[in-house]
């Protein structure tokens, strides 16, 4: 049994000599020059010489990195609403409007009459009691109608803003709103952002950016109108209103909102491109002079649009590989020729 153990051992050791030796040739080296040794030398740790002519050869490319301002992002999930209810909402509000207005302009003018016929009564009987209980009946009726009406307006106008909120219940509520025209010819749509929890004193960001999707990257500038009384049902945040240009938004989708996190920050970014990951950790190659890289280590806490935002440990004019920089890294770790051996630099036995 100890000997198959040893045997297997054997084995799987072969295996993974076999598969460095075939990772090591299989890497991609820069070119050799006619003479047979390579234009490039690891000088130290993390440093890689090359020459201005092998850069070219080899396709690698080094871009000035200057010196930008950026606003730090974060994302949210937003849904475009269907204006529809609220129209309705509308409708059933106006009319419970104008109920009311007319309740309240009848049980005036019935309690005037009341009131006219009762004075007459009262100073020579030429109205009789039977027609001025008449009209007080009909003025009571009439006032009772009124808070009938009254206590329908408030019941719908509770259940508008429980659902839609102060503001657009007010929309809702006026004679004219330009808002919901908007709405209603489809030129302006409503949406609902669910935020990230920020802490109770946080205030919505009055504008946000919205991604149109199917157009490769296009965004629109939504307006935040108010808050929701209602939470999002998915992920259990606060939720607000924002109106945005229609656009290519249709009823029903679920998009992605962009809104600020923080104060704007100052730095460089970093193209995808340009990064390396080794040990789980990302790095870049910088152009120290016109033959040397250095590896350096960045921070990829802040995305940016095609790359990362790095605030920390840089200044204006640093030139970054952003063409072949797995090349430059390949080349660091190539192992290295050993003295003695074909083109290792030793004495030749001839």
């Amino acid at each position: 049994m100890k000997h198959k153990r040893n045997i297997l051992a054997g084995i799987i050791a072969a295996a993974m000599v076999t598969g460095a030796v075939i990772w090591i040739r299989s890497t991609p080296t820069l070119p050799m020059t006619p003479a047979g040794n390579p234009q490039t030398a690891t000088t130290g740790a993390g440093t890689v010489a090359i020459s201005p002519e092998q850069m070219t050869a080899s396709g690698i490319e080094a871009q000035v990195l200057p010196i930008t301002r950026f606003q730090p992002q974060t994302s949210a999930y937003a849904s475009v609403l269907d204006p529809g209810p609220l129209l309705q909402l509308r409708g059933q509000l106006r009319s419970a409007q104008l109920q009311t207005d007319a309740a309240r302009a009848q049980a005036a003018a019935s309690e005037r009459e009341y009131r006219r016929l009762a004075l007459l009564n009262g100073q020579d009987h030429t109205v009789s009691d039977k027609v001025t209980e008449t009209a007080r009946a009909t003025w009571q009726a009439d006032r009772a109608h009124r808070q009938s009406a009254r206590a329908a307006l408030l019941a719908a106008r509770d259940t508008a803003r429980s659902r839609w909120g102060d503001v657009l219940t007010g929309w809702a509520l006026a004679a004219r709103s330009p808002q919901l025209e908007a709405l209603n010819s489809g030129q302006q749509a409503l949406l609902s952002v669910a935020l990230p929890q920020r802490g109770p004193t946080a205030l919505p960001p009055p504008t946000i950016r919205i991604g149109l999707p199917g157009t490769g990257g296009g965004e629109i500038t939504a307006r935040l109108v108010s808050p929701s009384p209602l939470a999002d049902p998915v992920i259990q945040s606060p939720t607000y209103f924002y109106q945005a240009p229609r656009a290519g938004l249709r009823t029903g989708m679920r998009i992605e909102a962009f809104l600020p996190a923080g104060p704007s920050l100052e730095g460089v970014t970093i193209p995808n491109s340009a990064v390396v990951w080794y040990a789980n950790r990302p790095w870049v190659y910088v152009r120290n002079d016109d033959t040397h890289f250095t590896r350096r280590e960045i921070a990829v806490d802040t995305p940016a649009p095609g790359g990362w935002f790095v605030a920390r440990g840089w200044h204006g004019g640093e030139r970054v590989a952003v063409k072949g920089a797995a090349l430059l890294f390949s080349q660091e770790f190539q192992p290295k020729p050993q003295a003695g051996s074909p083109g290792g630099g030793g004495d030749d036995d001839g």
